[in-house]
């Protein structure tokens, strides 16, 4: 059976253009690793998973990389892969520290209160820059903003599918939500 039809795949890059005359692609880097290509030997491009062998990667500004791959010789070869997803199996994704975990793993997440109560599932996150945010949706199509810090965040439970919070007061009141149908405008009289 083909790698393709049996494997879990996790994203890693985007190719955002071609680079120069000789093939390299400008990469955008979804991971956090900062030397994650350089620490593999092949990367599968596309929604058919095409396998390419690495022949170089090189740093290019902060969140970018330069790869050359086996076959790209030239801006015409490098074009067609413009836009194009990079994937690893997940098998190869780097081991993280404790309590650190991988957006993959936190989306789809059910949430409760330490009680028991059932907030929502974790339906998108977002980077803040100081940590970062989940947007919990409910059954009743509310959406909630969960900030991803120790103080509310207590317990992920991946075996289980869950995660626990402790939210504090507001945080899932009504004023809270986010309605993204309905925008208040105020009249002056």
């Amino acid at each position: 059976m083909p790698m393709q039809k049996n494997t879990e795949w996790a994203t890693i890059g985007k190719i955002v253009a071609p680079f120069g005359l000789r093939g390299e692609l400008k990469v955008f880097s979804l991971s956090d690793i900062p030397d994650r290509f350089a620490q593999l030997e092949k990367v599968y491009i596309g929604p058919d998973y095409q396998p390419f062998p690495i022949v170089s990667v090189r740093p290019y500004k902060a969140t970018m990389v330069l790869l050359k791959l086996l076959g790209i010789n030239n801006m015409s070869a490098a074009e067609p892969l413009r836009d194009s997803d990079i994937y690893i199996p997940m098998s190869e994704l780097a081991e993280l520290p404790p309590n650190e975990y991988y957006q993959h793993d936190i989306l789809g997440l059910q949430v409760l209160k330490l009680d028991g109560t059932l907030v929502g599932t974790i339906v998108d996150i977002i980077p803040t820059g100081g940590n970062d945010v989940y947007t919990v949706k409910t059954a009743e199509d509310k959406q909630f903003l969960i900030p991803a810090v120790k103080a509310i965040v207590k317990q992920i439970d991946l075996v289980r599918h869950v995660m626990y919070i402790d939210p504090i007061p507001g945080l899932l009141d009504d004023e809270a939500v986010l309605d993204e149908q309905s925008t208040h405008t105020e009249e002056v009289t």
